[in-house]
């Protein structure tokens, strides 16, 4: 049994790069971005870096805004440094709850209203404990 990847015999036909239906295609797809975030309403969070170069004691606000496939997606007025971790505290019930854990992805906010509070999104893979 050959395990060739070649696909020289294949055909996946021609793509008309004239065509007035793809050049409307791919006007519509031009500024699709994927951003995922949950329906729930953002929830206030303090989050503290616990480990790198920012290491403190000091805390800062940011939005919890979804939670993703072991992920927590924050809002903040500055991005988290990459590979730092982070303990991440709310208040759930008159309870508060801390979880931590690493940022593994940092940008700009796209949509309209977190380009207006100059917000950056923060990806934190939880750490499990």
């Amino acid at each position: 049994m050959g395990h060739d990847k070649t696909r020289s015999s294949v055909s996946i036909g021609e793509v008309d790069w004239s065509s007035p239906q793809l050049s409307d295609l791919l006007k519509k797809a031009d500024g699709w971005n994927i951003d995922q975030r949950s329906h729930l309403h953002p929830q206030e969070v303090q989050i503290r870096i616990t480990c790198g170069w920012s290491a403190g004691d000091a805390s800062e606000s940011a939005l919890l805004i979804a939670e993703i496939d072991g992920a927590m997606v924050l809002a903040t007025r500055i991005p988290l440094p990459h590979g730092v971790e982070v303990e991440v505290s709310c208040q759930t019930g008159g309870n508060l709850r801390t979880r931590s854990g690493v940022v593994v992805e940092e940008r700009e906010g796209h949509r309209a209203e977190d380009r207006q509070q100059e917000l950056f999104l923060n990806w934190v893979r939880i750490r499990s404990r």
